[in-house]
């Protein structure tokens, strides 16, 4: 499905909006919640917003190794019984115009939290590569030999902890969750996914 989406070609599509992943991030996160309520503390708050400009800088100035395509931009996809026999898939977000290294970073990380064998991640990148146009072929042997990789993963991850962020004032099994997610990014507490093998 990723590799269908990134054939598309993005000049079929210009209504597609451009993928901008700090588009969503709040500039301050005390405010997720839209009614001011302090979900974090003042450090846990400053770290974020920290992290998160780092980030945005490292992002600008990014080398694309690809040019512009179609790409999923979301964090996931849901199963859909299109016709009652097949089973199909659809983004839970809609299509972007971005890079389809965000696509295959997101997979990457997505499957590392369940700590997938690295065999795993060459029949991926196999599987992927074989549906590939010519003239955008990713000429690296897997993702996570690009120069740009950690820091498209370390959005990656960002988005999915403000995800839990925005979630946190709904109980407190969320707020602890978001309490161990922050210091996992931080570094002050193990980390769930595998990322020991760039």
């Amino acid at each position: 499905m990723t590799a269908l989406t990134h054939r598309i070609d993005p000049a079929t599509a210009p209504w597609l909006q451009e993928h901008d992943p700090f588009a969503a991030l709040p500039a301050d996160p005390d405010g997720l919640d839209g009614r001011g309520d302090v979900l974090l503390d003042e450090p846990t708050r400053a770290f974020l917003r920290e992290h998160t400009a780092q980030l945005r800088e490292e992002w600008d100035y990014l080398d694309w190794p690809t040019p512009d395509a179609v790409i999923l931009g979301g964090h996931g996809m849901v199963p859909v019984h299109d016709d009652g026999v097949h089973v199909g898939l659809l983004p839970r977000r809609p299509l972007m115009r971005g890079h389809q290294e965000w696509d295959l970073v997101a997979a990457r990380w997505r499957s590392e939290l369940l700590t997938t064998p690295r065999e795993d991640h060459r029949t991926y990148a196999d599987t992927y590569l074989s549906y590939q146009c010519e003239d955008r072929l990713l000429s690296l042997p897997y993702i996570g030999a690009w120069s740009g990789y950690r820091t498209v993963r370390d959005v990656v991850l960002l988005t999915a902890v403000m995800d839990t962020v925005r979630r946190a004032r709904l109980d407190a099994r969320a707020r602890h969750l978001v309490a161990h997610q922050v210091a996992c990014l931080r570094g002050t507490r193990p980390a769930p996914w595998n990322w020991g093998r760039d």
